[in-house]
C-alpha cells in the first residue's frame, strides 16, 4: 500500500443510502469501542452550510446517544481534501492543505496523529461503517481545522473553518472574478449593442394639466411635452413647457452622443459629445458649468470624479413632480417643482471611493420612481499615457429657439468657452490643464488658465491646482482625501487674491465681494447604533471668507437610517455671518423627516423644519398620507402648517388613476389663512414604439426620459437563435430593469419602459415563474448603454431541456461495487461548448437541470480524481432528445487506480 497523498485518496465508499441497504452491510460494522456507538436506525442525511454558502445537501451522518459520527472520507471529499479511508487496514490517511501536514488515523492502534501530534483515540469516539471512517465531532474538530455544529432535529451542520480551506478559497476566487460591487456570476452579462441610427421612432411624454382657483374666476392650465429617439445618428431630446396662460414658455433641443468605451465621435473619441441646449463644463477652479446654446465634448470617464470637479445633476423633472436627492442612502437635497422643465442639484457632496446616488421621484398623488448611479470619486488619476479632454463652447443663458422667455442668468447671451485636459504621467500622477473665457456673475469677462497635478500621499489622494486671469487675479487650491478608520475625509482648501473669481465655490451668489480663502471639509461613514443598527452619517463643513472680511461659516450633520418600522432622516445646520460691517448672524436650525408603511397599503410621511438658535421654534410641520386603495387606485392625503408671523394651514387631498397605459389624477386643495381653495385636474402619458408591433403603444409616463426595452420570449424548437413563424412565445418571464418589473405575455412579448439614462444599464430576465419546467432559458443578465427614447430589443431563446439522473458506484477489488458520493463529474458537449459539473449525493447519485438536447460524454474532475487515485472504468454516451423531460442516463464506474488499495 502506498502512504501519504496516494494512499490517503482512495476514499472508498460513501455509507448507506436507507435503511435496505444499511442493513445488508451491517455485518461489515468494525467499531472502535463496545457497546456499540450507533446503529443503523440513527442514520440522519444533514445539510451542511458554512454561512451562507451550501456544501452538500445530504450528508451520511449518525446520531445516537453516543454523539453525532460524520463520515471522514465523504466529508473530505466536499471540503476538497486530500484524506482518504482504508477500511482492511482500518486506518484513514493523507494531507491537510498542504503535503507536510500529514494526517494518520489509526484505529487499530487508537490514536490518531495530525502534522507530528498524537490524539488518542477514546473509546466511542470512532468506528467504522460500510467502507467510510465515522468520527464524533469532538475528536473531528481535534483533526481537521474547522468547528461544526450540528442541529440533528433540524438535519442542518454548520461548519466554520479555523484557516482558509480549499472551498473557502474557490470562492474568493470567483469573486474576484467576478469584478468588484458585483455579485458571484453578474459579471457575465452579455453586451447588447444600440447603434445610433439616422432616424427611430421617437418617443413622447405628455404632461396636461388645469387648475381652477378661488371663486372660478382664475383658471391655469399649463402642459409640457418631451420627444426622444434617434436622429441623424445622433440621441435627440426635444421639450417644450408652457407656462400658466398655455403658451409655450420653454423650448430645448439637443443631439447627443454617449458611449462609456470612448467612441462616441468615432475616430474622435470621447464619452459624450453635445449640440443644442448642453452645459459646459467645470473646472477645479474658475468656471462653473452653464447651460446654454452651444456645444459639449469629453472623454473622460462617464461615472469618475477628481476631487475638485463638482458632481452636478440634471434630468427632466414633470409638472407636479418632486424629486428627493440621496447620497449614500442619506438624504442630501429635495426640489419641489421644475424650473424649465428639469431638476438641477449641483456641487453634490460625495464620499471618497464608490457613491451610491439615488433620486427618488414622487409624483403629485404619491406614484414614485427612483434612479440610481455610482459614481467614483476620488483623485482622478488617469494610467499612463491617457488623455482625458472637456470642451464645451455655449452662449450663457440662451436657448436654441428663443420663445421670448425672461432671461435666466446675467448677461444672458454672453460666450462661455471652457477646456480642460488631464494626462496619465505615471500610475501615480496625472497632470491636469485648462483654460476658459467667461463672464461671472461679479466683475467683468476674463480669461483664465490653470495647471495641476492629482497624484497620491500614501493612502490619501491628493489634488493640486494652480489658476490665473487676465484680471491680475489667482488662485491655489489643495485637496486630500482618505478613508480612516471606515471613515471618508474629503478636504479642500483654496487662497485667492487679485479679486479671482472662483465661480465653483459660490454659485448662484450674485452681488457679493470675491473669495479670500475657502476651505471644505466633508466627512462620511457610518455610526453603529444599538442592535447592530448602522448608521450613515455624513458632515459637512463649509468656512468661505471675502476680501471685504465678510466670513461665512456653514457646519451641517445629517444621518438617515431605519428605526423599527421607520425611515427616519435628520439634519442639524449651523451658520455664523459676521464682519465686514454688517450685522453678525448665527442660526442653528435643524429638519427630521420619517416615513413608514402601515398595514402594508398606507405610506405616511411627515416632518419638521425648526430652530434651535437663537430662538427655539418650530417653523414648519407636514404630514402626507398615500394610501393605495388597489392596484390602479391611490388617494393622497396631506396638511401643512406654516409657523411663524402669518402662521397657515394647507389642506390637500388627490385621487389617482393609474391605468395601465396613463396617469389621471383629481386634486384640491385649501389655505385656510386666506381661505383661498383650488381643484385641479392632471393626466400624464407616454408614447413608445414597439417593434415587435410595429407601431406606437401608450405607456405610462417616462418613455420619452430615459430608454425602454423590448423583450421577444420565445421556444427556440430548431436552435437557429431566430423565432420562426411556428415558434411558441413564452409567457411569465420576467423583465427586471432599474425602476421597473413586468411580465411577458401569451405571444412572449414585453415592453417596458424607464430604462434610465446613465451610462450603463442591466437588464434581468428571470424565467423561473415559467410553468414548463424543462424549458431552459438563456443567458440572466444583459447590460446596455441606455439612451432617452431609445429601444433596446433582447430576442429572449428558449429550448427544451432535460432533467438528468446519473448513478456513480465504485467498483471494488472483488468485483462488486458500491455507491460513490460526493464525486465531481462533467457533461462534455460533442458538439463543443461548456461542460455541465456536478456532485454527487450520499446516495452515489447526480442530478443536473436544464441539460439541452445533445450527445455528452462523461468525464471525471481531473483534479479530484488525481488527488484521490480514482479512474473511469464504463460511463454511458448521454444523450438527451430534443423533447427534453427527465433522463435516466445509467451509472457511471469508477475504481482505484493501479497501485491503490
Amino acid at each position: 500500500m502506498k502512504t501519504g497523498l496516494s494512499a490517503g485518496l482512495a476514499l472508498l465508499v460513501l455509507g448507506v443510502a436507507d435503511d435496505v441497504r444499511a442493513q445488508a452491510v451491517v455485518r461489515n460494522l468494525v467499531i472502535a469501542a463496545d457497546p456499540q456507538p450507533f446503529t443503523p436506525d440513527d442514520l440522519l442525511w444533514m445539510e451542511v452550510r458554512s454561512g451562507e454558502l451550501l456544501l452538500t445537501d445530504s450528508l451520511n451522518v449518525y446520531s445516537s446517544r453516543a454523539g453525532v459520527f460524520v463520515p471522514l472520507g465523504e466529508l473530505s471529499r466536499v471540503l476538497d481534501l486530500a484524506v482518504g479511508v482504508f477500511p482492511a487496514q482500518r486506518r484513514a490517511e493523507g494531507w491537510v492543505l498542504s503535503p507536510d501536514r500529514q494526517l494518520i488515523v489509526d484505529l487499530a492502534a487508537g490514536r490518531a496523529t495530525v502534522n507530528g501530534r498524537v490524539t488518542p483515540i477514546a473509546p466511542g469516539q470512532a468506528a467504522f461503517y460500510g467502507d467510510d471512517l465515522y468520527v464524533r465531532l469532538d475528536l473531528l474538530q481535534q483533526l481537521l481545522p474547522l468547528q461544526l455544529r450540528a442541529d440533528p432535529a433540524a438535519q442542518v451542520m454548520e461548519l466554520t473553518p479555523t484557516e482558509p480551506l480549499p472551498f473557502q478559497q474557490r470562492e474568493a476566487r470567483l469573486r474576484r472574478q467576478a469584478g468588484l460591487g458585483l455579485l458571484v456570476g453578474e459579471a457575465d452579462a452579455v453586451a447588447l449593442e444600440t447603434p445610433y441610427r439616422p432616424f427611430t421612432p421617437p418617443a413622447f411624454d405628455v404632461n396636461i394639466g388645469g387648475q381652477l382657483s378661488r371663486d372660478g374666476s382664475d383658471l391655469a392650465r399649463r402642459y409640457d411635452v418631451r420627444a426622444a429617439g434617434d436622429l441623424l445618428w445622433a440621441g435627440f431630446e426635444g421639450y417644450v413647457g408652457s407656462d400658466d396662460r398655455g403658451d409655450i414658455g420653454d423650448v430645448r433641443v439637443m443631439l447627443t452622443r454617449k458611449d462609456p468605451g470612448g467612441r462616441a465621435l468615432g475616430p474622435l473619441g470621447g464619452t459624450r459629445a453635445g449640440l443644442g441646449d448642453v452645459f459646459s463644463p467645470s473646472m477645479a477652479m474658475g468656471a462653473a458649468g452653464y447651460a446654454g446654446r452651444g456645444v459639449f465634448y469629453t472623454s473622460a470617464p462617464l461615472e469618475s470624479l477628481d476631487l475638485a470637479t463638482p458632481l452636478n445633476l440634471r434630468g427632466e423633472l414633470a409638472l407636479g413632480e418632486e424629486v428627493e436627492l440621496y447620497v449614500n442612502e442619506v438624504l442630501q437635497a429635495a426640489q419641489t417643482s421644475p424650473v424649465q422643465g428639469r431638476y438641477e442639484f449641483l456641487n453634490v457632496p460625495l464620499a471618497y471611493g464608490l457613491n451610491t446616488i439615488r433620486l427618488v421621484f414622487y409624483g403629485s398623488q404619491g406614484q414614485s420612481r427612483e434612479v440610481v448611479r455610482r459614481i467614483n470619486f476620488g483623485s482622478g488619476q488617469l494610467e499612463p499615457g491617457r488623455l482625458a479632454l472637456r470642451f464645451g463652447a455655449v452662449e450663457q443663458g440662451a436657448a436654441v429657439f428663443d420663445v421670448g422667455q425672461a432671461p435666466s442668468v446675467p448677461d444672458q447671451g454672453r460666450s462661455r468657452i471652457v477646456a480642460t485636459a488631464e494626462y496619465g504621467l505615471t500610475p501615480a500622477l496625472t497632470l491636469a490643464a485648462g483654460a476658459a473665457r467667461y463672464s461671472p456673475e461679479t466683475g467683468p469677462a476674463r480669461t483664465l488658465g490653470s495647471l495641476g497635478l492629482r497624484g497620491s500621499l500614501g493612502a490619501a489622494a491628493s489634488q493640486l491646482d494652480l489658476a490665473f486671469d487676465d484680471q491680475g487675479g489667482s488662485g491655489v487650491g489643495l485637496g486630500l482625501a482618505s478613508r480612516v478608520l471606515g471613515v471618508s475625509a474629503v478636504g479642500r482648501h483654496a487662497e485667492y487674491s487679485g479679486g479671482f473669481v472662483d465661480e465653483t465655490r459660490q454659485l448662484g451668489v450674485i452681488g457679493q465681494a470675491p473669495l479670500r480663502r475657502a476651505t471644505d471639509l466633508r466627512l462620511d461613514g457610518q455610526a453603529r447604533g444599538p442592535a447592530g443598527l448602522a448608521l450613515p452619517v455624513s458632515f459637512n463643513l463649509r468656512r468661505l471668507e471675502r476680501i471685504d472680511a465678510r466670513a461665512l461659516t456653514n457646519a451641517e450633520l445629517r444621518a438617515s437610517a431605519p428605526l423599527d418600522r421607520y425611515y427616519v432622516s435628520s439634519s442639524v445646520v449651523w451658520e455664523d455671518e459676521r464682519g465686514g460691517g454688517l450685522e453678525s448672524r448665527r442660526r442653528l436650525a435643524g429638519a427630521t423627516d420619517a416615513a413608514t408603511l402601515v398595514a402594508s397599503v398606507v405610506q405616511v410621511r411627515g416632518g419638521l423644519s425648526y430652530v434651535l438658535a437663537p430662538d427655539a421654534a418650530i417653523e414648519s410641520a407636514y404630514v402626507l398620507a398615500d394610501w393605495q386603495t388597489s392596484r390602479s387606485n391611490a388617494l393622497r392625503f396631506g396638511a401643512i402648517r406654516t409657523l411663524g408671523p402669518n402662521p397657515t394651514t394647507s389642506l390637500q387631498a388627490s385621487n389617482l388613476w393609474r391605468a395601465s397605459r396613463f396617469d389621471l389624477a383629481f386634486n384640491v386643495s385649501y389655505e385656510t389663512g386666506s381661505r383661498d381653495w383650488r381643484i385641479g385636474l392632471q393626466m400624464g402619458f407616454g408614447f413608445g414604439y414597439d417593434p415587435f408591433a410595429r407601431g406606437y403603444r401608450f405607456t405610462r409616463p417616462g418613455a420619452a426620459s430615459g430608454g425602454a426595452v423590448a423583450v421577444n420570449a420565445y421556444v427556440d424548437d430548431n436552435g437557429d437563435g431566430v423565432r420562426q413563424a411556428g415558434e411558441i412565445g413564452v409567457g411569465n418571464v420576467v423583465v427586471d430593469i432599474p425602476g421597473s418589473v413586468d411580465l411577458t405575455d401569451d405571444q412572449g412579448r414585453a415592453f417596458v419602459s424607464g430604462l434610465g439614462d446613465s451610462a450603463s444599464a442591466r437588464i434581468r430576465l428571470d424565467a423561473q415563474g415559467v410553468d414548463d419546467p424543462f424549458l431552459t432559458a438563456g443567458p440572466p443578465v444583459f447590460s446596455v448603454t441606455p439612451r432617452a427614447g431609445r429601444v433596446v430589443t433582447v430576442d429572449y431563446p428558449m429550448r427544451r431541456s432535460a432533467e438528468l439522473e446519473l448513478t456513480i458506484a465504485l467498483r471494488r477489488g472483488d468485483g462488486s461495487a458500491r455507491p460513490l458520493s460526493a464525486v465531481n463529474l462533467s457533461l462534455v458537449p460533442e458538439s463543443g461548448g461548456e461542460p455541465l459539473a456536478g456532485r454527487s449525493d450520499h446516495a452515489g447519485v447526480l442530478f443536473l437541470e436544464g441539460v439541452r438536447p445533445g450527445a455528452y460524454r462523461v468525464a471525471l474532475d481531473p483534479a479530484q480524481a488525481a488527488a484521490l487515485g480514482l479512474e473511469l472504468v464504463e460511463a454511458p454516451t448521454v444523450v438527451v432528445p430534443p423533447s427534453g423531460g427527465f433522463v435516466r442516463a445509467g451509472e457511471v464506474v469508477v475504481r482505484l487506480a493501479a497501485g491503490e488499495s
